[in-house]
């Protein structure tokens, strides 16, 4: 289901742009009369909750764990036969996709008419853009558990590989305080036997759309270190991009507007749109 309207486009950090919210005028509906038979009969509340129901299921096929409500709320049973309907909502709770933690997120339709066809194949052609509200907090906790699966990893023995020796990885950690990320490098080198740990900490600023770490410093004495090379890492390294990468998908834009780090969590808030399939 577009990846199951984008397995909500968790930090999917697609085509990171300017996201003006525009809605298409509802057409093609039921008749007035239809619509309020619908509704005074009560057939349309029941269709909105199978709708709901229906969407919940095909989103938890996509997730490992996490509890997922969804609200749909439509025109009228006709009008949503047709994938056509007012809104959608989607929460989650303690969420893991693909190897992604994530404490919470909300996503939220923006227009009151929104267009989406079933092809019989199990795919969902979106017929007119479909821009949504993203709120998503992640705690210091989950980029931890992040940085344990298979994927990072991965990426740390790129690093280890790009390093031919000089020194090597062994583990990542990340700390959430002072409004700042700490980011906890240990690493052996050669003919050295106790490990060696330096701490880098950053602010996280919007810059285009995107998250970004600034302001990078060390935390410590490690001041004879080159801080430029250790920020080209950390950027390399960093979890949240990581996310974004994993969760990547062609089919959306997003715009996230700001990103705060308080209580050992950093939050995002911004707009998603999914976008409309060609024809």
């Amino acid at each position: 289901m577009k990846k199951i309207i984008l397995i909500l486009m968790l930090l999917s950090s697609v085509c990171y742009a300017s996201c003006d919210v525009q809605c298409v005028e509802p057409y093609g509906l039921s008749s007035g009369v239809s619509r309020f038979f619908s509704s005074v009969t009560g057939q349309n509340f029941l269709a909105e909750r199978i709708g709901s129901a229906l969407l919940k299921k095909a989103i938890k096929k996509n997730i490992e764990c996490g509890s997922i409500k969804t609200n749909l709320q439509s025109f009228s049973v006709r009008d949503l036969k047709k994938g056509k309907f007012k809104s959608i909502e989607i929460k989650g709770k303690d969420v893991n996709v693909q190897g992604i933690y994530i404490t919470s997120f909300d996503v939220k339709t923006l227009c009151n008419f929104n267009y989406l066809v079933d092809n019989k194949k199990g795919d969902v052609i979106v017929k007119e853009n479909m821009p949504m509200s993203l709120n998503v907090t992640i705690s210091e906790d989950d980029l931890n558990k992040t940085m344990t699966s298979s994927d990072y990893k991965r990426l740390i023995d790129d690093v280890n590989s790009l390093a031919g020796g000089i020194f090597e990885v062994n583990s990542t950690q990340v700390k959430l305080k002072n409004n700042k990320m700490y980011y906890v490098i240990k690493y052996n080198i050669p003919f050295v036997r106790k490990s060696k740990e330096i701490v880098l900490c950053a602010n996280l600023k919007v810059d285009n759309g995107k998250i970004m770490l600034a302001d990078t410093s060390f935390a410590g004495s490690n001041t004879t270190l080159d801080i430029n090379k250790f920020s080209k890492l950390l950027n390399y390294i960093n979890p949240l991009d990581f996310s974004a990468k994993i969760l990547e998908n062609k089919d959306a834009k997003i715009n996230i507007q700001n990103v705060k780090i308080a209580d050992k969590k950093i939050t995002i808030d911004g707009i998603v749109t999914v976008l409309k399939d060609k024809e």
